[in-house]
């Protein structure tokens, strides 16, 4: 059970409740990043990291010398990102849900 630990009132409420909403978006975001990567890779067969360049949601510019090259460095990039955000959620949520109020302003 979540305990409110700061009021909704300014300045430091709307500061927590902006962080909380910021936090909880990102963690939002990075899970749907990470799930639409995954399915643009599932199954296809051209070129690795091609599918992530242009032409795609992704939008990645593509090398013309290295076709691939980008998107794999993109895809890369989304991983590890991935990799850290989960190490930091993972310790800091709970102190997360000790700040959220119910009330998120992203």
């Amino acid at each position: 059970m979540t305990a409110t630990v700061i009021s909704n009132a300014a300045p430091f409420g709307a500061m927590t409740n902006n962080l909380v909403g910021g936090l909880y978006a990102a963690d939002e975001v990075i899970a749907r990043l990470q799930a639409a990567a995954a399915t643009a890779a599932s199954g296809y067969d051209g070129v690795p990291g091609t599918e992530y360049e242009d032409g795609t949601n992704f939008g990645v510019a593509a090398d013309p010398a290295t076709p691939g090259q980008k998107g794999k460095d993109y895809a890369y990039a989304v991983d590890q990102l991935n990799t850290a955000w989960q190490t930091f959620w993972g310790a800091a949520k709970a102190y997360v849900e000790q700040l959220d109020n119910g009330v998120r302003n992203p």
